[in-house]
């Protein structure tokens, strides 16, 4: 990367700070059902891996200007497996309460970015491709250099690609969090957005042969 900051990287930083966000939100979540016992927990998580960047912290005041990229790889890192090992200890002390807490926190946060992406798309209808293009302002996929997801095929009325997450399931497994959770509910976000962004289209999970999941936006029936 540049040792300029340029578009790309407050792009990423965006995104580093939407996952900070939705840890709120699965705290905020958690502990409506679960109390103490939720604050505990993301303590603990706080603890290991530091503070959450506030919100308000910007990128051009804190970023180390000599490591550019190191720096943000670090805070994808540290943010994603922050709020993985916090996921993870709510499901193992809270049950199915930490369950629905930590999907409605999913929902709720890919409802309000695909809300903000239909406001960048405008009326008109597009394609699948195009909503998932848009997706990508606010889905955290790795670095651009760590090469994105595998596209299956695109058309007119779908696009499909294989849902490894594999730019996630390093930061998973040094979390020790439930990988197929994860995808759960990561698949609930993109549902969410896909929802509100484009209300005419549809997210959904289909299998290859050999049982690998893949993840399709396709026109609904009506359309």
């Amino acid at each position: 990367m540049s040792a300029f900051l340029g578009h790309i990287h407050f792009w990423l930083y965006k995104k580093i700070q939407l996952i900070n966000e939705r840890e709120q939100l699965i705290l905020k979540e958690a502990e409506k059902s679960l109390d103490d016992l939720a604050t505990e927990l993301h303590d603990t998580a706080v603890s290991m891996y530091g503070e959450p960047i506030p919100a308000d912290r910007n990128l051009q005041m804190i970023i180390d200007h000599s490591n550019i990229h190191g720096w943000l790889q670090n805070q994808i890192e540290v943010t994603s497996v922050r709020e993985a090992t916090f996921i993870k200890d709510l499901l193992d002390c809270g049950g199915d309460m930490a369950t629905d807490a930590i999907l409605t926190a999913f929902v709720t946060q890919g409802t309000a970015c695909g809300t903000l992406a239909k406001e960048k798309l405008g009326d008109a209808q597009h394609t699948p491709q195009e909503v998932y293009q848009a997706m990508q302002d606010y889905y955290l996929n790795g670095m651009p250099c760590d090469g994105g997801d595998t596209i299956i095929s695109e058309s007119d009325s779908e696009y499909i690609w294989a849902g490894t997450h594999q730019n996630q399931r390093e930061h998973w497994k040094k979390a020790g969090v439930s990988e197929v959770f994860m995808a759960a509910a990561y698949q609930a976000w993109f549902r969410a957005f896909v929802a509100a962004a484009a209300p005419y289209l549809q997210f959904d999970v289909i299998l290859e042969e050999n049982n690998a999941p893949l993840y399709r936006i396709s026109k609904t029936v009506a359309n």
